[in-house]
């Protein structure tokens, strides 16, 4: 198994980070990934922690989180 971490800018609010990776959960391109979100502080960066098989199997979780985001109205990169 592959780890690997996300982080998040403080903007983003973790209700909406928990609401995008269950969007996300539902893929069936993604049933081999599982995340797990730290607990943040305010104005401390989210951080997203994934674990897979492969890499390409987490690139494609990150950049699918990312799309959620996004198609909700956040900003990743202010």
């Amino acid at each position: 198994m592959i780890k690997d971490d996300m982080a998040l800018h403080a903007g983003i609010p973790e209700k909406a980070v928990k609401a995008a990776l269950q969007q996300i959960g539902s893929q069936d391109a993604l049933s081999g990934v599982t995340w797990d979100v730290a607990r943040s502080r305010p104005g401390r960066p989210i951080k997203v922690y994934f674990e897979a098989s492969g890499s390409a199997e987490l690139q494609l979780a990150k950049r699918a989180l990312e799309q959620a985001l996004q198609a909700s109205g956040f900003e990743l990169y202010p």
